[in-house]
């Protein structure tokens, strides 16, 4: 009697954690980061979502739970989108360098945009993650894009951040808040490399 009732927890368990999950993306800019005298302004755009099958195609979608023989306990959300929460911290980046930045979250870069009075800021996303597999990870890598006003590339740059938790293991006791820490630390430094990279800093201060 007893062995069944402790099946039976065990099996409530698993029921129980397999759920998707939700975790909540923040980004807070660097302290002492150099300022860039006299850039031109810059409008941040969405980037073009090419993560296939690791986005299933959804805007809330940041990643998964899995077993271990490759199978999908959980997907992992975000409760906005997460590609508004990208721009926004790359607009913040850009700020704290005291860069005039402006969002346009809403759509991508396209030619002659009237938004754009210097620079557009947008490019090719490949990788916005944060799983459970054999180890927590999380994930974002891009082409990044400096689009001057005609569509015409200034600088690009392929910049790619992983972050790897001493925690891990996959499965339904997986903690959530340590994908959560690992993802919005990956943000971090993704938008650190993006707003401090030489070649996008160089063309920003070039008339």
């Amino acid at each position: 009697m007893r062995g069944r009732v402790w099946l039976v927890a065990l099996v409530a368990l698993l029921f129980a954690g397999c759920g998707d999950k939700t975790i909540a993306l923040s980004y807070a800019p660097r302290p002492a980061t150099p300022a860039l005298t006299d850039a031109r302004a810059v409008t941040v755009f969405a980037f073009r979502d090419m993560r296939g099958d690791e986005g299933d195609g959804h805007s809330n979608r940041v990643g998964g739970i899995y077993g271990g023989y490759g199978n999908q306990l959980s997907k992992v959300w975000t409760p906005t989108p997460w590609m508004r929460t990208l721009v926004n911290a790359l607009v913040t980046g850009f700020q704290s360098r005291r860069v005039p930045t402006q969002s346009a979250a809403d759509r991508e870069f396209q030619a002659g945009d009237p938004s754009v009075t210097g620079y557009a800021l947008g490019g090719d996303l490949k990788n916005f993650s944060t799983e459970a597999r054999y180890t927590n990870s999380a994930h974002i890598s891009a082409i990044v894009k400096l689009y001057r006003s005609d569509g015409t590339i200034a600088a690009q740059k392929e910049i790619s951040e992983r972050v790897r938790s001493e925690y891990g293991g996959g499965g339904v006791l997986t903690s959530v808040d340590d994908l959560q820490r690992i993802m919005n630390l990956a943000l971090s430094q993704f938008v650190q490399r993006v707003v401090t990279d030489p070649d996008i800093a160089a063309r920003l201060t070039r008339d």
